[in-house]
């Protein structure tokens, strides 16, 4: 076993840890707040558009994280329909409310070298994606890892022989991350995790998970 897979293996375990603790103390019945497991150091990355975002521009909202690349033929079709539907879920919330709600979607490439962001922008509108609320992310490999490896604790790692895009390892659960910058819990894409996140969203919203 390779250094960096042994890395791979203790993040991913670490990761297993707080989806357990997270599992644990909240349930999904809107009441139980949801714990802060950690708070994000902050990033500098591009999104779709080659605009600069920063931590410090998602401030101030409630935001949906997910990993994915272009390339990907498995998990990340999956991974972005799910966030597609978050997408019209807080739609029709607002629709509800008669009001926008600071709620963000952020999609981090994990494969950044190769996902540029004209890439990302062609991916975005591939599945609809309300530039107004949903980014997608790219930058350098190191400040990538920063945002997603160390500070998410999402492991991502492109191994193999070859080393094309289609061999890239990465976590396949949703962030939830609050107002403050703090991540507040991991979520499966099954529909009873699907339903946990909305939870959540409404709960970080009202502030009975803040």
């Amino acid at each position: 076993m390779t250094k960096r897979i042994k890395l791979f293996v203790v993040v991913l375990a670490s990761l297993a840890l707080s989806i357990a603790i997270v599992a644990f103390r909240h349930r999904g019945d809107g009441e139980t707040p949801l714990p802060v497991l950690t708070t994000l150091d902050g990033f500098s990355l591009s999104d779709q558009r080659a605009r600069p975002v920063k931590l410090d521009d998602l401030r101030g909202q409630v935001w949906i994280a997910d990993f994915i690349f272009t390339g990907c033929q498995a998990a990340c079709p999956m991974l972005t329909s799910r966030m597609r539907s978050l997408q019209r879920h807080i739609e029709e919330r607002e629709g509800a409310l008669g009001r926008e709600l600071p709620v963000r979607l952020v999609s981090f490439s994990v494969d950044p070298e190769v996902d540029t962001p004209e890439k990302l922008q062609a991916y975005a509108a591939k599945w609809g994606a309300d530039e107004r609320r949903w980014l997608f992310l790219t930058g350098s490999l190191d400040e990538m890892n920063r945002a997603v490896t160390r500070g998410m604790k999402i492991p991502f790692e492109k191994g193999g022989a070859d080393t094309s895009a289609f061999d890239v390892m990465h976590g396949e659960r949703l962030v939830v991350v609050d107002k403050m910058g703090r991540i507040r819990g991991y979520f499966e894409t099954d529909p009873e995790g699907m339903a946990r996140v909305k939870d959540a969203i409404e709960s970080l919203l009202s502030d009975r998970g803040a």
